[in-house]
């Protein structure tokens, strides 16, 4: 399986650049993804790591039952958030 590459210019008002694995994709599409981790990022507090608003991800689509999930939120899960500075 080929990795998605896709080569984006910069923006002025960019705030993170995400990168996951399969395993994240398989639960939430790359827009609800984004969107789940910019409100994620808004909510947290300054001295919040950045680390916990990824873990708040996985828990919301990690399988909780994993034979009634049909391998959905079974598999593993790697994310990256590199947040930008202003």
């Amino acid at each position: 399986m080929d990795p998605e590459i896709k080569k984006v210019p910069r923006q002025a008002n960019d705030q993170f650049l995400m990168m996951a694995c399969d395993g994240i994709w398989d639960c939430v599409t790359s827009e609800e993804g984004i969107q789940q981790m910019r409100e994620a990022l808004t909510k947290r507090k300054q001295t919040e790591q950045i680390s916990a608003s990824i873990e708040g991800l996985f828990d919301r689509i990690i399988a909780t039952d994993i034979l009634a999930s049909g391998g959905v939120g079974t598999d593993n899960m790697t994310c990256i958030l590199i947040e930008f500075k202003k």
